[in-house]
């Protein structure tokens, strides 16, 4: 029965989820335009181009608004999935819902998946682009006879460098950090959709301003979430304090206990909110 929640779910999200791609590859297409103007070709050659024309405009201006459309785009996926899971949930759509013969877990799995790899995939469409875009600024300012073949391969020779020389020189492996990175973008959506879920559940627990308290709940929840990692950040810092002062790979160990405290907290609270969406869904269901 997951598996069909899950599929039904899919059919539901897709089709923002697929409306927010095409715009992330309009938007990127506009972005590519945007350095095609002779302000950024200028930069390429050795009479350096100084004049000022309204294609150089439009194309500051193209690039202002392809952060601006980019920067929707993210949170636009992420309040889609907090509004789908209140309408699906807590309104009256949501009757239908809950008349369904399944487990409430299955419920808020489905949601909670389904939502999570949308955003997942939007954030890696706009990581895409915004790497997209800067090769191209790259393969526009490149001087005649390098190509962006070249350039890569002289990024990825660096970057293999400046991984060892951090190992060597100062004990930091960047490979870690990389990892850790990674490791966010496949994770943190899912954290992040299920934070959204328990904040609009925790709203639904008060008889009036259901939304705004759920909103208001968010923003305390996040609030809670930084006071909490600002204390084990200094916590940390006290622990590791005689090795960044005396050790070399005490940064580096300052660093991973960081990130590796802030990764724990982050799944944590999204376990204890996902306890309190289970929670009202089971005993305090109060749908408008």
């Amino acid at each position: 029965m997951l598996g069909k929640l899950i599929k039904h779910e899919w059919k539901k999200v897709s089709k923002a989820g697929c409306l927010m791609l095409v715009f992330v590859v309009i938007v990127t297409f506009f972005g590519w335009l945007a350095f095609q103007s002779p302000l950024w070709r200028g930069l390429a050659e050795d009479n350096y181009y100084a004049g000022i024309n309204p294609w150089d405009i439009m194309s500051f201006l193209t690039l202002f608004l392809y952060v601006l459309m980019l920067t929707g785009i993210t949170y636009g996926i992420v309040i889609y999935t907090g509004v789908h899971f209140y309408k699906t949930m807590y309104t009256d759509e949501g009757y239908l819902t809950h008349t369904l013969p399944v487990g409430k877990h299955q419920l808020l799995i489905s949601k909670i998946l389904v939502s999570g790899i949308w955003v997942m995939l939007v954030i890696l469409a706009v990581m895409t682009s915004v790497i997209l875009l800067i090769l191209s600024f790259v393969g526009t300012i490149l001087p005649e006879g390098y190509t962006l073949g070249w350039f890569l391969g002289r990024l990825f020779q660096e970057l293999g460098i400046a991984i060892r020389n951090f190992r060597i020189d100062y004990n930091i492996n960047l490979m870690r950090y990389l990892l850790a990175l990674l490791f966010s973008v496949l994770i943190g959506p899912f954290v992040s959709v299920t934070t959204i879920f328990g904040a609009i559940s925790i709203g639904q627990l008060f008889t009036k301003f259901r939304v705004l308290m759920a909103i208001v709940s968010y923003i305390g929840i996040m609030i809670c979430n930084m006071l909490i990692n600002s204390a084990v950040r200094s916590i940390v810092m006290a622990a590791h304090m005689n090795e960044l002062l005396f050790d070399a790979r005490g940064f580096d160990r300052y660093l991973n206990s960081t990130i590796d405290s802030g990764t724990i907290i982050g799944i944590v609270t999204a376990a204890l909110l996902y306890l309190v969406s289970w929670l009202v869904i089971s005993r305090k269901l109060n749908m408008e």
